[in-house]
């Protein structure tokens, strides 16, 4: 009989990894539909509901403000009470307000349902990524989460598409829109029920009965379950407000790469989503005929990029798929805005270089969050600094058209470049290299924000392990 025992990070792929990765990755096709097909719908809204560039804006960004909301409430819960318990419930609030949207009687009932729905999305993102993490080998942890971006542009381009062919479906037709949401995630909902809890939390928490039979029951008999106990630090139970955990983040010394994470996050998603979700405008006003064809066919060259991420991000690594991603979506914005007469061939180009690099880099979005947190805060740091990156991204949204309406379209752009060049500057500084790391590894791989290190450079007697 074979004893050899194998670590969770070593472990070979199995079926249950492959259905872990494909749940998991539930939330962002949700996310990335519901927040392209208002992009789609909302020049129909404006009309209907007479709206105005505020009132567009704020539309626009409302589900951004619920993922703030979202991820910073349900991001401390999810490492309190675990991953599998709320793993469900969100997606059904979600189904629940996606069809309510078609009975939206106002401006107000509109912002109010799509803001609830961007808090059910808030909470997915550390709930799934952090169970898919703890779930996932090493080799597959990098590509599997940097796939879960891809699955983001996945959905909003084909939010994108489908808006366009119910777009003939005459008046109301942004109704069916907007609740064209509840399929795909009523379908994610039902193929979620009964995923069991992460060990590593279980173990964090100290339930090691109920940690061994996830383990033998999902994982098999060659995963080596004492291994997974000797690396996994059991946290002292926290009492007191869930937010308490993100003072436990500074105490422990995460709180440069909580500001690292938020930073790079805040400075792709910012102008990413303000760009995406007005580009049918942006595109018109550059002089760009059929603005919303153009903007399927860009559109669909974010899911190029972060499929190109998911397939370098191990031989490049993640510091200089970042690096570069962010310097040439940078470029791009600021070539836009320097040349506002350009030709309509040239915008459209420009476009896809800005959606082919920034779509490579946000493959990364998933990974460093959860790569840099211990096991116990791991929902905290990543709840926290996508909180983070939906007020930058929120805040983007609302502000496009309210600049490019008083100064123009240029000006709208260089602010998006600028924003660009802030991360790009944080991201050379700060960022770390955690490629062929464990994840009790990964989690030191950081001296607390004084820049990258390899490797060889991640163990220091007492640091935490996840």
């Amino acid at each position: 009989m074979d004893t050899h025992k194998v670590p969770l990070d070593d472990l070979p792929t199995c079926r249950f990894h492959r259905k872990v990765a494909f749940v998991a990755a539930g939330g962002p096709f949700c996310d990335g539909y519901l927040l392209g097909i208002i992009a789609v719908a909302l020049p129909t809204i404006a009309t209907d509901l007479g709206m105005g560039s505020l009132g567009e804006g704020l539309i626009g960004a409302s589900a951004l403000m619920g993922m703030f909301l979202g991820g910073l409430i349900f991001g401390p819960l999810t490492d309190r009470l675990g991953r599998s318990g709320m793993y469900t419930v969100n997606l059904l609030v979600f189904v629940v307000c996606s069809a309510l949207q078609f009975f939206a009687v106002d401006a107000v009932s509109l912002f109010l349902m799509r803001f609830v729905m961007g808090v059910a999305l808030g909470a997915d993102y550390p709930i799934a990524t952090a169970l898919a993490t703890e779930f996932l080998p090493r080799r597959l942890r990098g590509p599997v989460l940097a796939s879960l971006v891809l699955v983001l542009w996945v959905g909003f381009t084909a939010s994108y598409a489908v808006g366009y062919l119910m777009a003939g479906l005459g008046d109301g037709a942004w109704r069916w829109m907007l609740a064209s949401a509840a399929v795909p995630s009523l379908v994610f909902l039902l193929l979620r029920l009964g995923t069991p809890e992460s060990p590593r939390w279980l173990l964090s928490v100290g339930r090691t009965d109920e940690a061994r039979a996830v383990v033998a029951e999902h994982l098999g008999p060659q995963a080596d379950f004492d291994a997974l106990v000797a690396e996994t630090r059991t946290a002292p139970v926290r009492k007191g407000p869930a937010l308490s955990g993100i003072g436990e983040l500074f105490r422990r010394g995460y709180g440069p790469m909580l500001a690292f994470c938020s930073i790079f996050w805040v400075c792709q998603v910012a102008p990413s989503f303000a760009v995406k979700t007005f580009q049918p405008q942006l595109l018109t006003s550059l002089g760009v005929d059929n603005a919303l064809g153009a903007s399927v066919l860009v559109q669909s060259f974010a899911i190029v990029g972060t499929a190109l991420g998911m397939l370098v991000i191990n031989a490049l690594g993640r510091r200089t798929l970042l690096l570069a991603s962010t310097a040439v979506f940078t470029v791009a914005l600021l070539v836009l805005g320097v040349n506002p007469w350009a030709t309509s061939g040239l915008v459209i180009t420009l476009f896809i270089v800005f959606n082919l690099a920034e779509a490579a880099g946000a493959a990364l979005q998933f990974v460093y969050p959860n790569e840099l947190f211990p096991t116990d805060l791991r929902g905290t740091g990543m709840g926290v600094a996508a909180a983070v990156s939906r007020i930058g991204s929120a805040t983007g949204t609302f502000l496009l058209p309210l600049s490019t309406d008083r100064w123009g379209t240029s000006t709208g752009l260089y602010i998006a470049a600028g924003i660009g060049t802030i991360g790009l500057a944080v991201s050379w500084r700060m960022a770390p290299e955690t490629r062929r790391l464990s994840l009790a590894q990964a989690s030191g791989a950081e001296e607390r924000g004084h820049g990258p290190r390899q490797p060889a450079d991640t163990t220091r007697p007492g640091q935490p392990a996840p």
